[in-house]
């Protein structure tokens, strides 16, 4: 079964990140060259303004939505474009990476299996033309993954994923679809009622010039993953559970990761412990 999380996760962040590559916000009349933003500073909201005079970093110890976990420069061929990148362009791929590899460093984990968001911001065509030249990578804790709406919160994300995190996808109870349009998906806890678990990512070997994958694709991918995360084989799981997977169709998510989020979901059944490493004892008796 496929599930398709669609109008939520692109609905909810075009604003933030689609401005971020484009010059069409209001601009000051002048945009200074030496403007760069800092990194480890927080912002109030999701949608704070490149511009150096719109530029108000605040502490994290204050009220916010973002935080920026790394600021760097374009360099090479990169730099010397006549214009800022589009978001779906190599040079941007090359930022997206960026932001990964500090993300995976910073927050101790993987922030794609995790209820955080990832921004990428470049210099406004005024400002580029004025020869800026940096790039920003801001972070953020959204509510729930069918809620993609950033928490406001007053301390770091910094390390927010080590260990055992609640921010972590993990447990779910009852999804509601829509078609393949998926509704809803309520958190619960993994030790009480639930139906569906978050087993993990699956990356296709494709490239971004190669054509999309299909939903049969991601489905396919996901039962390895599943069987992985459960300790049992493929054929075992597939008979006793059924595979639910999402696309995520956001800039920051899919750059150089063409794949989606895949889980286990038992919808006859309620489980009342996590399936990770249960093997087939753990599993719900009878078939999906």
């Amino acid at each position: 079964m496929q599930a398709m999380v669609r109008i939520v996760l692109v609905g909810l962040l075009v604003a933030a990140t689609g401005a971020c590559h484009s010059g069409s916000e209001a601009s000051p009349a002048r945009s200074d060259p030496a403007f760069l933003p800092a990194s480890g500073a927080c912002h109030q909201t999701m949608t704070e303004g490149r511009h150096d005079e719109a530029y108000r970093p605040i502490p994290c110890s204050s009220r916010h939505e973002t935080e920026t976990l790394l600021v760097s420069s374009f360099g090479g061929v990169d730099a010397e474009a006549e214009a800022a990148p589009d978001a779906d362009s190599e040079a941007m791929f090359r930022v997206y990476d960026a932001c990964d590899r500090r993300a995976e460093q910073w927050l101790g984990g993987d922030w794609r299996k995790s209820r955080l968001a990832m921004k990428a911001l470049v210099p406004s065509a005024d400002q580029w033309s004025a020869g800026e030249r940096w790039y920003r990578c801001d972070v953020a804790e959204m509510e729930a993954l069918d809620l993609w709406v950033p928490i406001p919160r007053a301390n770091s994300l910094k390390g927010a994923l080590r260990g055992d995190s609640p921010m972590l996808l993990a447990c779910f109870r009852e999804p509601r679809f829509d078609g393949d349009d998926l509704l809803s998906i309520p958190p619960a806890s993994c030790t009480g009622p639930h139906d569906t678990e978050f087993v993990g990512t699956w990356r296709s070997e494709l490239t971004p010039d190669d054509e999309s994958i299909s939903g049969e694709d991601l489905d396919e991918g996901c039962w390895g993953i599943a069987a992985s995360f459960v300790d049992v084989p493929e054929k075992t799981l597939r008979k006793r559970m059924r595979i639910m997977t999402t696309f995520v169709e956001l800039p920051e998510w899919t750059a150089g990761f063409p794949g989606g989020l895949c889980f286990l979901q038992a919808p006859s059944h309620s489980l009342t412990r996590s399936l990770r490493g249960a093997g087939a004892g753990g599993l719900p008796s009878g078939g999906a």
